[in-house]
């Protein structure tokens, strides 16, 4: 019966199109003979010596269908467990499908971790601990002294391919007997995490782990300190991927970076919580703001110095990361509730906690972690960390709210007349008195309002304004408003809305009132209220805002808060660009001796944005001069994210050519007579997005050669259709070289 099995899937397989003639092609001669021999064996045994008692046998077993197979490079993996052993080493059974469902055959190099979770004690918070490590030896490149142990993975086991798109691997190492370089104890009703790594040899980077208990393989109702998750991470960092690119999942980051692993040439923990808030302090680190440095030393002894990294958010924002109200990361409230020297010294790593008061620790010595929470909770002498961590400005700010009621007198040649109030959102929206409530009163600038007029909403310029380099229209309304005895202001333009303007115009209301945090009685501290803007009509029908092309939420994504100018522009892409228009340069600001050898430069939202983020892209340094001539110097301003993606700010379609024929070019020279905007010298619309991250020489000759952009040219030129941009012919949408094309994004 075997063979008439044989006989059949043969046939089968030579009527299947998909059928592989090597796999048969291999078969010797004479297996194929004792094939046919036996087939004609069983054929002559069913009949009789003359054939007429020949009766019809049992229908042999039916061959499973073979699963269809991928043949292309695949774009995605996923990866299934299906089956997990442990006798000496543990054997996993599992299996690959491409983005299409189709079996995956050709897996090369993978890569397995194995870790368990011990669980915390005595105070001290539950870590991980990898069963692979090996010594790692101080060999002189940097300032560790001591041999170290680090985890590894466990790479040259037996992998069997199914070529079915199933695969078995069985590690190298006995897991269950590890006494080198440090001895760990296989303890079975503990978790566990096994993590697959697949990349390289054109296999699309694929992280999975798989976390169970070992004595009873639930994979559910188990502990596994899920802290923070990949999604969280990239909404920062677009696609986190470290290592070469083939570790992004910060579930299987920790089986390696565990508290056991140490990187020998520095001498610093590569544990993955203390490492990762080291990494993001960086250049605020009080050790490296005392003249230290926060290194780690990689692959082939690679220095990565963090020193100088900048997070793009106040450091204090810890639910960023830990987002405890995630269903799926059930254990992120464990920053606050489960304090530890080593967490805490990882940013506050100028403390010695074991010399108590003299090392910096009010609380005194503290030899381990049993009596953190005794101070550290809500109720405890310290305060609970959650509130040590608040960012009470923030708060303060959650009490204030601006609002704009009317806007009157705003055609052309009239003075503008704005009512407005200003309310507590928390105190059902009761409204402040700004002339004489102490947040709005207090000395020495700590209060600040502003309400700015700014014109057209196509494209702001600002012309006849007259305060300075395009600037709105700014009014004082703590010392020039009219009390309307309702909880309502007034204030009125000294500026009139210029004859020849057309179209809409905006008005924003900025500024901070101040707080009194320290309760000395003394209104000091600056509260970061969200700027408002509202628009009115000039010579409009219709009320036209100013066209959207980023959301505030993405800006949100990385830097939580939008605090900029002293705390008076905050949370309103909106209102930033009432300032940051195509006309407006920090020529006021800059000092004849500018760092780089510039008399003004762009602070053209379209320009400035992109050269800020691309910092490390750019040949030139980007630099801007502000208040009181205090040099901005962006050029290691890095980027988290992924810098050629650009709907990672934009939204969809708001960053394809042709730009808006409203979008104004960007002026380099504000020209003899500043107020005078046609004598700028303008850089065409498409020219300066392009150029601001592209500002090489080459890139610039290819946009002037190939696309008619102008680095020398004015805005009547290019109204008067003199110069001309053609960029969208090649880089238009569905074109050769279209924008989303050539930035990777489809």
């Amino acid at each position: 019966m075997s063979s008439f099995y044989v006989s059949r899937r043969f046939r089968s397989d030579l009527a299947n199109r998909d059928f592989d003639m090597k796999t048969y092609k291999k078969a010797s001669t004479c297996g194929l003979n004792l094939l046919l021999a036996v087939i004609f064996s069983l054929s002559m045994i069913g009949c009789g010596s003359d054939g007429s008692d020949g009766a019809t046998g049992p229908a042999g077993p039916i061959s499973p269908p073979e699963p269809p197979v991928a043949t292309d490079t695949p774009l995605e993996l996923v990866v299934t467990v299906n089956s997990i052993s442990i006798s000496n080493q543990l054997t996993i059974n599992f299996s690959l499908v491409n983005e299409n469902g189709l079996a995956y055959v050709d897996l090369t190099a993978p890569r397995f971790m194995l870790a368990k979770l011990v669980p915390g004690t005595g105070g001290n918070s539950s870590r991980w601990q990898s069963y692979i490590n090996q010594t790692e030896i101080a060999d002189g490149n940097g300032p560790g002294t001591l041999d170290t142990i680090h985890a590894i993975q466990d790479r040259n086991g037996e992998l069997i391919n199914n070529n079915d798109g199933s695969y078995i691997y069985t590690f190298e190492n006995d897991i269950t007997n590890v006494t080198t370089p440090i001895p760990v104890t296989y303890e079975p009703d503990l978790t566990h995490r096994l993590a697959i790594q697949i990349s390289g040899n054109e296999q699309p980077v694929t992280n999975l782990t798989y976390t169970w208990r070992p004595s009873d393989g639930a994979t559910t109702g188990i502990f596994s300190r899920d802290i923070v998750k990949q999604e969280t991470c990239n909404s920062c960092h677009g696609d986190l991927a470290v290592h070469g690119g083939g570790s992004k999942d910060p579930q299987m980051c920790v089986t390696c970076h565990n508290p056991g692993s140490i990187d020998a040439n520095s001498g610093n923990t590569v544990d993955f919580s203390l490492m990762t808030h080291k990494i993001h302090y960086g250049e605020n680190l009080p050790s490296v703001v005392d003249g230290g440095e926060y290194a780690i030393w990689g692959y082939r002894d690679y220095k990565h110095d963090y020193s100088d990294l900048r997070l793009s958010m106040d450091i204090r924002n810890c639910t960023k990361c830990h987002n405890e109200a995630d269903t799926e990361t059930a254990d992120a409230a464990n920053w606050h509730l489960v304090p530890t020297i080593e967490s805490c010294g990882s940013c506050h790593d100028d403390i010695d906690f074991a010399l108590g008061q003299v090392g910096g620790h009010e609380g005194g010595v503290m030899e381990d972690n049993s009596g953190c929470t005794i101070c550290h909770s809500e109720g405890g002498f310290a305060g609970s960390v959650l509130e040590s961590h608040q960012i009470k400005l923030q708060v303060a700010a959650n009490a204030f709210k601006f609002n704009i009621l009317d806007i009157q007198n705003t055609a052309p040649g009239e003075f503008p007349e704005v009512t407005f109030s200003v309310t507590d959102p928390e105190s059902g929206d009761a409204a402040y008195n700004i002339l004489a409530d102490p947040e709005f009163t207090a000395a020495g600038g700590a209060s600040r309002v502003a309400i700015d007029i700014a014109w057209s909403s196509t494209d702001y310029t600002n012309e006849g304004a007259g305060s300075g380099v395009a600037n709105p229209v700014s009014i004082n309304p703590l010392s020039t408003a009219i009390d309307n005895s309702d909880g309502t202001f007034t204030v009125n333009s000294t500026v009139a809305i210029p004859t020849d303007q057309t179209g809409s115009g905006a008005i924003g209301i900025e500024g901070h009132p101040a707080v009194d945090l320290d309760g000395d009685g003394i209104f000091s501290e600056r509260v970061p209220v969200k700027g408002e803007v509202g628009y009115f009509a000039i010579t409009d029908t219709d009320v036209a805002p100013r066209r959207e092309i980023v959301s505030l939420e993405k800006c949100l994504d990385c830097h939580v808060n939008l605090i900029s100018h002293g705390s008076n522009r905050n949370d309103s892409i909106e209102l930033c660009v009432m300032c940051h228009n195509p006309s407006s340069t920090d020529l006021n600001r800059r000092p004849t001796s500018a760092t780089d050898g510039l008399a003004e430069q762009t602070v053209d939202m379209k320009y400035m944005i992109h050269a800020i983020h691309a910092s490390e892209k750019r040949e030139n340094p980007y630099i801007l001069y502000g208040f009181g001539g205090t040099e901005h110097d962006f050029s290691s301003a890095g980027y988290s994210g992924i810098l050629n993606n650009c709907e990672t700010c934009h939204l969809d379609g708001t960053y394809e050519l042709p730009l808006a024929t409203s979008v104004r070019a960007t002026t380099i020279d504000s020209g003899a007579d500043v107020a005078d905007r046609d004598d700028d010298l303008k850089i065409t619309a498409t020219a300066s997005v392009c150029s601001s991250c592209h500002d090489d020489p080459l890139s610039k000759a290819h946009m002037i050669q190939n696309g008619g952009a102008s680095f020398n040219t004015s805005q009547q030129a290019i109204d008067d259709f003199d110069v001309v941009e053609t960029c969208v012919f090649c880089h238009g949408p569905d074109n050769s070289e279209d924008v989303k094309k050539v930035h990777g994004i489809e």
